[in-house]
């Protein structure tokens, strides 16, 4: 009877060992899903932000500093709300990829950092409305470190 009792006690540790295994492995497969959930909506609201310069192509050239003559009073109200969600797109994109990198992000990871310091150093719409507006903590040293580029002597200068 002891003998018994002692198979059905090893039988049920090693289902409960196979059953914890397979939780373990479901639960990645979850984690690995909303990852790329939150990756393909950040990526959908980044595509609604750029068909706005398709809609309107001519703000292009506006919004990164590259036009010679200062635009429309309803340009500088469309930027404005241009810049207002780039914003809000990027600081959703730094807090996701920093919450999903301690989760081995690793394969969706896009270095939005790099990105966000190109954007901000290539748009003075879009600084401004980052200072001006306390709503992204997140991008606030991206232009701190826009602006010391800006007021600090070149490399090499004495």
């Amino acid at each position: 009877m002891q003998f018994v009792a002692t198979i059905a006690v090893i039988a049920s540790v090693l289902v409960f060992a196979y059953q914890a295994r397979e939780l373990a492995r479901q639960s990645r497969v979850g984690n690995e899903v909303a990852r790329t959930q939150a990756h393909r909506g950040i990526l959908f609201h980044w595509k609604g932000l750029m068909d706005v310069f398709i809609q309107y192509p001519e703000l292009h050239a506006y919004y990164y500093d590259q036009a010679p003559n200062p635009p429309s009073a309803t340009d500088s109200v469309r930027m404005r709300v241009i810049a207002e969600q780039h914003a809000d797109v990027l600081e959703v994109a730094l807090v996701t990829i920093k919450q999903l990198k301690s989760y081995e992000y690793a394969g969706l990871a896009y270095d939005w950092n790099t990105h966000i310091t190109r954007a901000v150093g290539s748009s003075s719409i879009l600084r401004s409305t980052i200072r001006d507006t306390p709503d992204w903590p997140a991008l606030d040293p991206f232009v701190s470190r826009y602006d010391e580029s800006q007021t600090a002597p070149p490399k090499g200068a004495s």
